[in-house]
């Protein structure tokens, strides 16, 4: 008779078949079953071949197949035979255990990122930011399982994609937050401010704050030789804008200072200061006096010089009131000279 069997991962034989009997646990799903061994002879009747058909391939298939041909009073490892190998391809997998999803590093220290994947055949492994910036390294990708950090900086904070591909769909992904603590850094959209001080308009004063741990931020004025704490008021208004991804790096948040009824005694310079427990940042915002409107509200504003504000729409009536009269005195005239 002619036998199948396998040889698994442990080295253990496993008799498949024996002639046309599945000897093994052979599950039937979708009325086709696991194994089943088909048999071919040949035109001149002396030659028959046994083919094993294996459905429904899984990753504990992966091994050597032996035929071998059991010949009565001979030992079986005297029976001929032949072997073939079953590589069954995978499609990579992402092993959580030994893959960072969270890396805290301090400000100027040596580290690095690692991304353990398996998948038939060995997948490769690419590294690159979410937010398309550059590598630690100063490249856009990096290959390799394990990806360095030399010199942590505030600028390698943010998502980092490691994608495992082997050209077996999908490939694995997984995502790792690296965070650099350091102290409060501050940007300002603009250094400068400029408004008219009618008592009737606001100033609005912008800062972009980055730091980790986050940092807690408040808005300051020099009284004297102190610093004081601008809160929320009828004259003051606090507020953290939403995430704007287009113009905030990673792990930045944006504050507005909004000043109301600005008079002559705003025009000066207000801070923006992050705290956190390696430090503190500060960024200067100079709110200065114009001689026009500022903002939204001066399509409807008439600036004078003198402190005042008129609406423009009366000008305009006034104007159009005008002109409306010497048209149709126009009119009447030229109708009674015709």
């Amino acid at each position: 008779d002619v036998q199948w069997t396998f040889k698994n991962s442990k080295n253990v034989d496993e008799v498949i078949s024996i002639g046309k009997e599945v000897q093994i646990v052979n599950d039937i799903k979708g009325g086709v079953k696991d194994y089943e061994v088909l048999t071919f002879t040949g035109r001149s009747g002396d030659r028959t071949t046994y083919q094993l058909v294996i459905a429904r391939l899984r990753p504990e298939y992966d091994g050597s197949y032996e035929c071998s041909i059991a010949i009565a009073g001979v030992a079986p490892d005297l029976w001929p035979r032949e072997t073939g190998k079953i590589t069954v391809l995978q499609a990579p997998t992402i092993r959580p255990g030994s893959t960072d999803s969270v890396k805290m590093l301090e400000k100027g220290s040596n580290s690095s990122l690692t991304c353990d994947a398996v998948g038939v055949p060995a997948p490769n492994i690419t590294w690159v930011r979410s937010d398309g910036k550059l590598l630690p390294n100063g490249k856009a990708i990096f290959r390799g399982r394990t990806m360095p950090i030399s010199f942590a900086d505030v600028k390698f904070s943010g998502i980092y994609k490691c994608v495992a591909d082997n050209n077996i769909k999908p490939p694995a992904i997984s995502l790792a937050q690296v965070y650099v603590a350091q102290e409060p850094t501050v940007r300002v959209l603009q250094d400068s401010v400029g408004q008219f001080a009618n008592g009737q308009l606001k100033a609005k004063l912008d800062c972009i704050v980055q730091g980790y741990p986050t940092p807690t931020v408040e808005w300051m004025v020099h009284d004297g030789p102190m610093k004081r704490v601008l809160t929320d008021s009828d004259k003051f208004d606090t507020t953290k804008q939403a995430t704007d991804t287009q113009n905030l790096y990673n792990g930045e948040q944006w504050y507005t200072l909004t000043i109301n009824f600005v008079q002559a005694l705003d025009f000066r310079d207000y801070y923006c200061v992050g705290n956190n427990t390696y430090g503190e940042g500060v960024g200067i915002v100079t709110l200065f006096s114009t001689t026009e409107c500022q903002g939204p509200l001066c399509y409807s504003m008439d600036v004078n010089l003198s402190g005042g504000a008129q609406t423009t729409f009366a000008h305009s009536q006034i104007w159009r009131t005008a002109i409306v009269l010497v048209i149709v005195s126009l009119l009447t005239s030229l109708r009674f000279m015709i």
